[in-house]
Order: structure tokens, then C-alpha cells, then sequence
């Protein structure tokens, strides 16, 4: 079995699931088995998007991938690179 997140927006709606089945497909079909049936918990969605369309994303999630950040190891005044724009005098 591999597991699937499978998220949806649609008119204010989220919907953030993680589900186990056998292949892109099966994950779909229960997914879409589960909003029916009301088993997954529908939120308030922030941000920006067109409320007329649908959005759905599904990615395979890998189980061994390791998902810990370590903050400890950064050092305070990081050099991120030059900047683009340069302050200068106005000719006004």
C-alpha cells in the first residue's frame, strides 16, 4: 500500500487528506468515497484563488523521507546574495 495526500479548494472549502491505497487511482475513488460519505473534515480555506474552479493536488508521500529541520545549525546574519536594486540619490 502507498500513501497519498490528497488535498481540494473549492467555493471556501479545504479538505487535506492522507489515505493509504493501492495505486493513483484507488487513492482517488476513496477519496472521493470519504467526501461523500463525510468522513473527512472540511475548513474554512485562506489565501487567494478563483472560487469557481477546483483544485485538487495528490502526491505520493514517501514514508522513509525525512521531514526534521534542525534551526539549531543556522547562523544569524545569513548572506542570502547580492540585491537586485541598489539604493541611489534621486536626480530630483
Amino acid at each position: 500500500m502507498k500513501l497519498y495526500r490528497i488535498q481540494a479548494k473549492y467555493k471556501g472549502i479545504y479538505i487535506n487528506e492522507m489515505l493509504e491505497s493501492e495505486n493513483d487511482a484507488a487513492a482517488l475513488d476513496c477519496f472521493v468515497k470519504k467526501v461523500e460519505s463525510g468522513e473527512v473534515k472540511l475548513n474554512d480555506t485562506g489565501g487567494f484563488y478563483d472560487p469557481n474552479r477546483m483544485f485538487i493536488t495528490f502526491e505520493e508521500v514517501d514514508r522513509n523521507a525525512t521531514i526534521d529541520v534542525d534551526i539549531g545549525k543556522t547562523s544569524t546574519r545569513v548572506s542570502m546574495g547580492t540585491t537586485g536594486v541598489s539604493p541611489k540619490e534621486s536626480n530630483d
